[in-house]
């Protein structure tokens, strides 16, 4: 919202702040939710470390939704998901290849990893080539509420899959988070429009000789015809 506000020129109401808050209170009860259920049992040893890089990944994806929205409602989207392809294959390509190289030479591929794999890249394909519609259509701070409710998916997943422990505490976090994001959307956002600069009352002499020349240049052109014998004389006071 802070982003929107500055870069965008966003204005919200008093219902858009309330409904942010509703959306953290619906986060709050998750991260009690996974308390109670013991997945914090299994956390990394440098968990400050991880609660920073965690901070600052939020942060350059709020800059680059924020970005997204700039582009997609004053530039075009065709040139921002080309843009995306293109530095994003060489961005992932190298980061790949520096960061765990060492880890895909360990995959011991079958049909079943490269299917993993395929669909893993056609649902990425999906989410940012929908994605600029839903921001163009309405905002970056409405699509990143609407994300919160992402790591309620993944959980219902997860029970399934990795035998996650249930909670209550998980449907109620996602019927808040989900009335906080309604709640948000409800009322549209205003624009605050671009601050003109004051026209001075004196053009200057420099301007004013400007003027002259402008006026001139506008004057229409005379054309003279004569025949032979007769002569024209113009004169200028």
């Amino acid at each position: 919202m802070a982003l929107s506000w500055f870069i965008l020129r966003a204005r919200y109401r008093l219902i858009h702040f309330i409904a942010v808050a509703v959306c953290l209170l619906g986060v709050g009860t998750m991260v009690g939710a996974d308390i109670l259920a013991g997945r914090q049992d299994s956390e990394g040893s440098d968990v400050v470390i991880g609660d920073i890089l965690v901070l600052l990944g939020a942060s350059l994806y709020a800059i680059s939704n924020v970005s997204e929205e700039y582009i997609v409602k004053n530039l075009s989207r065709v040139e921002f998901l080309g843009m995306v392809g293109l530095f994003g294959t060489i961005i992932s390509g190298l980061q790949l290849a520096i960061l765990e190289h060492k880890d895909i030479m360990k995959i011991q591929w079958n049909w079943k990893i490269a299917l993993l794999f395929i669909v893993f890249a056609l649902c990425m394909f999906g989410l940012y080539s929908f994605m600029p519609v839903v921001i163009k259509v309405t905002s970056a701070t409405s699509v990143n509420l609407g994300i919160l409710t992402a790591d309620l998916y993944s959980l219902f997943f997860g029970l399934f899959l990795f035998y996650y422990k249930f909670s209550g505490l998980y449907i109620l976090s996602f019927v808040i988070i989900m009335v906080g994001f309604i709640l948000y959307c409800s009322t549209p956002t205003q624009t605050a429009e671009p601050t003109t600069m004051p026209q001075p009352h004196s053009a200057g002499l420099d301007n004013a000789a400007l003027k002259l020349d402008e006026n001139d240049s506008e004057t229409p052109a005379l054309t003279v015809q004569f025949t032979r014998g007769e002569s024209v004389v113009v004169s200028t006071d």
